[in-house]
């Protein structure tokens, strides 16, 4: 008899599984803002404001993001966000990824950015998303765009005249 039970879970898990696939859209990801924490002579911090949005008609879970992060073609860094987040049927939540990069070899792009006002920037990555059933799938998405530029408080971030 517990055989039977537990098969019988088994084939309602992987049927439900299964019929995910046939119903499932990939989560979009965007940069909506970046945050200028703090630029030294080595390097400085961002904090990516970044929105995930569920394009389905049931809540996802997920407790992993990888992140590759361009600004013009220079690679900024990587981030791995390890926090479980959830993001709602047909909805969207934002996440604060900080990264943290250096300037040898992207200081003439970074600099470029900050004269802007804005990032134009290119993200990678893949998402792990929890599955009912205990099981999960790792999603791969990448977006380009343009994401503005700000200091704490939102004052942009540009930099002034007469600034090095």
């Amino acid at each position: 008899m517990r055989a039977v039970v537990t098969m019988s879970i088994l084939v309602l898990t992987l049927a439900s599984c299964s019929g995910l696939g046939d119903n499932f859209r990939e989560p979009e990801l965007r940069v909506d803002h970046a945050i200028v924490r703090g630029v030294g002579l080595a390097g400085g911090n961002l904090d990516l404001v970044v929105t995930v949005q569920n394009p389905n008609d049931f809540t996802l879970h997920a407790d992993k993001l990888q992140v590759g992060f361009e600004v013009e073609d220079a690679h900024l860094g990587d981030i791995t966000y390890d926090d479980d987040f959830t993001v709602t049927q047909n909805g969207e939540t934002t996440l604060t990824l900080p990264l943290r990069f250096g300037w040898l070899g992207v200081g003439r792009a970074i600099w470029a950015a900050l004269g802007y006002g804005d990032l134009p920037y290119t993200m990678k990555g893949e998402a792990t998303l929890k599955i009912p059933g205990g099981f999960r799938k790792v999603v791969s998405f990448s977006h380009e765009g343009r994401a503005p530029l700000t200091r704490p408080g939102g004052s942009p971030a540009a930099p002034t005249a007469g600034s090095t």
